[in-house]
């Protein structure tokens, strides 16, 4: 007996030390993660410290929630970073700190089968990895399930109704309507002057803007159309200076001066814009027309019920009509970003942090990397590779959307999430993914060849980068101070058109153009 006694606390002991010995194994990795300010605790997240537990590492965290921006420089210059980077590099900090970061493309063909997959399975992922000289220094991001555009057009359906209107389809329609909401108290509450026809936020560029009504003309935008640039024939233009942009302005100074237009909306800020849209305290709703994510964030829970999509409007009100209106495509801005994951140059284990890299690529985790773990109760397994995301408990007091920020990464984390990914969502992306349909047909006339410009996957030298930033700053001055004016009335269009484009022609356009096409066609030969 003592004898099967000293040999079992013999065992006891030696796999006690086996345990120890494991644990010690663990590879002890640093890294930081630039977090969106409602994000709780990384060490609150259960499926980041089973990440962990796989790949066999041990992580010290530091979380940031502000003023990165202003504190990054001064820790890159010095060298002063962790072995591992979330959300905290953009492209030119591979080239203005040259030899800090990593160069991964050997790591990732070695130890990272998931990120290899993702380049394959959507080659434009690769490209928003290479720098121009084709080296990676960072992973980017694959959600997607994410919707084909950003901005989507609402009209409150209620107010047709008690008005005996039906949904407008092209711009005089649409006039029409808007004086409709102006003078018929369409709200019911006796007052015919608390109704905002139509109202906006930000101008080009803006997900929520009037200069998303471009594609009435013809004009296909992709990703925003940031600062007015798009693809035409294969041909980079800016609107900004495009026919077809004088005549939106016409039409949508018309309806400023006729009151459809909210006139608080130049200067408004986004919350100003988002709070209108709720309404007022007794339930009324206040807007006709507006852009926006999604209805129930737009409107709230009390009048969201009231607004369906509408748009885009066919051009019956000038000689440049076209019958095949456009929409802006947004599937390559909104399911992909670069720089989601970067590794130190000192990193004294880089094999096992790049496989730490990529179990945040494995089909659950990049789900759970998006809405919240299945440990963490934000999403339930349904069957293989099929997810249902959970809604938030009671006692959290909060929605959906809200919820994903407090309990992940969120957006800002790494992920693939497979297109063959089944996703039973929640109720307000189940809402943003079903309004989007309204604007499948005129999607769907994007020539993906000659008219798809994301423009965030083009690559650019340092001197270019230069130039464009310095150009870009001159061109925006002209645009910004123009749009504004021509809108409200306080300049005319027409005779002061020509002198506007030379302005903009002035200040450097042909060089952007130039540059900005020569990367658009490096980037097809790809």
């Amino acid at each position: 007996m003592k004898r099967m006694v000293a040999i079992v606390l013999a065992l006891a002991l030696c796999l006690g030390c086996m345990s120890f010995a494991a644990a010690e194994e663990k590879t002890k990795l640093t890294a930081v993660f630039i977090a969106h300010p409602l994000t709780q605790s990384v060490y609150d997240m259960e499926w980041l410290m089973q990440i962990e537990e796989d790949a066999g590492v041990d992580i010290e965290w530091e979380q940031i929630y502000t003023d990165w921006n202003q504190v990054k420089s001064t820790r890159f210059a010095s060298g002063d970073i962790p072995d591992l980077l979330f959300n905290a590099t953009g492209d030119s900090d591979y080239t203005t700190y040259e030899g800090l970061f990593m160069e991964l493309t050997d790591l990732i063909d070695q130890y990272a089968p998931n990120v290899k997959a993702m380049f394959e399975e959507e080659p434009d992922t690769l490209a928003l990895a290479k720098t121009m000289d084709g080296k990676i220094y960072a992973t980017p991001k694959f959600q997607g399930k994410w919707p084909d555009c950003n901005g989507v057009m609402f009209i409150n359906k209620t107010w047709l109704d008690a008005l005996g209107l039906e949904v407008p389809t092209t711009l005089s329609e649409l006039k029409n309507v808007l004086i409709a909401f102006r003078d018929g108290d369409p709200n019911g509450n006796g007052n015919n002057a608390d109704e905002v026809p139509m109202d906006f936020n930000g101008w080009f560029g803006g997900a929520y803007s009037l200069s998303n009504l471009i594609g009435s003309w013809g004009i296909q935008l992709v990703n925003w159309g940031y600062d007015g640039y798009f693809a035409e024939g294969g041909v980079i233009k800016n609107f900004a200076v495009d026919e077809r942009y004088k005549a939106m302005m016409t039409y949508l100074a018309d309806l400023y001066a006729e009151g459809l237009i909210n006139p608080n909306a130049i200067t408004n800020d986004y919350s100003m814009f988002q709070s209108l849209s709720r309404g007022d305290a007794d339930g009324n709703a206040l807007v006709g027309v507006v852009l926006g994510w999604e209805e129930t964030d737009k409107f709230g829970p009390n009048i969201y019920n009231q607004y369906i999509p509408c748009g885009p409007f066919t051009d019956d009100v000038d000689e440049l009509a076209t019958s095949e209106p456009r929409w802006t495509y947004d599937f390559s801005g909104l399911n992909m970003s670069s720089n989601r994951v970067a590794m130190s140059a000192k990193c004294a284990n880089p094999e096992a942090a790049m496989k730490f890299i990529d179990k945040f690529y494995e089909p659950q985790h990049s789900v759970e990397s998006l809405f919240g773990g299945v440990l963490d109760g934000n999403l339930e397994i349904v069957a293989d590779d099929h997810y249902k995301v959970l809604d938030p408990p009671e006692e959290a007091h909060t929605d959906n959307g809200t919820w994903k920020w407090t309990s992940t990464f969120a957006d800002n984390g790494p992920m693939y999430i497979r297109r063959a990914t089944q996703i039973d969502m929640a109720k307000d992306m189940a809402f943003a993914l079903a309004e989007r349909d309204q604007y499948k047909e005129a999607i769907a006339r994007i020539d993906m060849e000659n008219e798809y410009y994301p423009q965030f996957l083009m690559k650019y030298s340092v001197e270019d980068q230069n130039t464009l930033a310095q150009l870009q700053v001159g061109i925006t001055s002209v645009t910004d101070s123009w749009w504004g004016m021509w809108m409200t009335g306080e300049a005319d269009i027409n005779d002061t058109w020509e002198d506007y484009v030379a302005e903009v022609n002035a200040n450097g356009l042909d060089q952007v153009l130039a540059i900005r096409q020569a990367a658009y066609d490096a980037w097809k030969a790809q």
